[in-house]
């Protein structure tokens, strides 16, 4: 036997070894997950519903920051999103910008919409201060109740009502790894933002993305 023959001899149980370990001989690293965060302001509202229709439609989880004036009337829908993998979170009581209350409101607006978030099955601890505005007093009195301040990087302007096609473009053109998305699912008509995202999720999925919550929330 020639020495060319014996070589393809022993290269070919090589082959099959490494076939049937699942081993390859140049392995490619695994790749990271590009992971989106969608989160949603000013709800529960008459949009939740909706807009959690299309997060199941497409495998899509999110942080829904919620006013506490609004969860008793909208209690049915807050624990579906909850019990569908969601994170409903603190937004404030009314919407105030927390920058402008003295200490008593400003702990009436964390405290009641938690008491509010708990009474739902809500144990998470993040807050979306509301206009995103925030100081070193809020700040304080977050850590002193264990909570913490999520803002975002991606800004849609959903809230403007541009049309549904000028939102889903500016969600996939400024999607990227690990950014936080800021939409609306209450606080006015929210019809072109669902349509936005039946637009825009795929697309991004199609390009890799999964959407999941705030990591800690």
């Amino acid at each position: 036997m020639t020495t060319r023959n014996l070589t393809r001899r022993l290269l070919v149980p090589l082959a099959v070894l490494l076939a049937l370990s699942g081993c390859s001989a140049a392995a490619s690293p695994p790749t990271e997950p590009k992971l989106l965060h969608l989160t949603f302001d000013d709800g529960p509202g008459r949009a939740t519903g909706a807009v959690l229709d299309v997060l199941a439609d497409n495998d899509a989880e999110a942080v829904f920051f919620a006013l506490g004036a609004d969860l008793a009337q909208h209690r049915d829908v807050t624990r579906r999103a909850i019990a569908e993998g969601n994170v409903v979170a603190n937004h404030s009581w009314a919407h105030a910008d927390l920058t402008r209350l003295d200490p008593a409101a400003l702990d009436a607006e964390l405290d009641r919409t938690t008491a509010a978030l708990r009474a739902v099955g809500s144990t998470s601890s993040c807050v979306r201060p509301p206009y995103g505005s925030t100081n070193d007093e809020v700040d304080a009195r977050l850590d002193d109740r264990g909570l913490r301040s999520v803002l975002w990087n991606v800004d849609t302007e959903d809230w403007r009502r541009p049309g549904a096609s000028v939102i889903a473009e500016r969600l996939v053109d400024q999607a990227s790894p690990g950014a936080v998305v800021l939409l609306h699912d209450g606080g006015g008509d929210r019809s072109d933002t669902v349509q936005a995202l039946r637009i825009a999720l795929p697309k991004l999925a199609a390009q890799g993305y999964e959407f999941t919550t705030v990591p800690g929330c």
